[in-house]
């Protein structure tokens, strides 16, 4: 079994929400609640405001929470793609799954069942992108296995540390 997920890199969202849409547009027949849902975490006060956006949806995790928690086993995970998914059939809406979830991925849709993102699991994985991937803008959400997704993390931590280095030496802060 091979384990997916998302990569999302904050630096590159501008908060356009076109994830959200996509999502909601892909899943328009079964989904009543945001799978994914952009926010703007700030920090400061007036005038020394800072604020990132976030992208935030099911991470689907190698060791769900989320399935461990379920007393009706609504919760499955696909052994192809490592897809954490609900069964809205099965699940009473107990709500066990999103107070375990680190992430508050499940939500509660309508007639009372949890609902979250599917990782768009009628597109085949590695052959067309999650929606909200295919549609970003800036590219800042990107899915994958888990191995490439590291790899992916410490590329983008490598080119901005780099990139750091030298903006420091260019506005005349290099070390002496």
């Amino acid at each position: 079994m091979s384990q997916y997920g998302f990569y999302f890199d904050k630096e590159k969202c501008v908060g356009c929400r076109a994830c959200e849409v996509a999502c909601q547009v892909w899943n328009e027949a079964v989904q009543t609640v945001k799978w994914r849902n952009v926010t703007c975490l700030t920090r400061g006060t007036y005038p020394e405001v800072a604020g990132v956006n976030a992208s935030l949806a099911c991470m689907h995790c190698a060791e769900s929470p989320c399935k461990k928690a379920c007393p009706r086993t609504a919760i499955s995970k696909n052994e192809e793609t490592g897809a954490v998914t609900v069964d809205r059939t099965r699940c009473v809406g107990c709500m066990l799954c999103l107070w375990t979830c680190p992430f508050g991925a499940p939500q509660m849709g309508e007639m009372g069942r949890m609902e979250k993102c599917t990782f768009c699991e009628e597109r085949p994985v590695g052959v067309i992108k999650r929606a909200c991937e295919e549609i970003c803008p800036q590219q800042a959400i990107v899915s994958g296995t888990i191995e490439e997704l590291i790899l992916r993390s410490k590329q983008v931590a490598a080119e901005r540390l780099s990139w750091d280095a030298r903006t420091e030496v260019v506005l005349g802060h290099e070390e002496e």
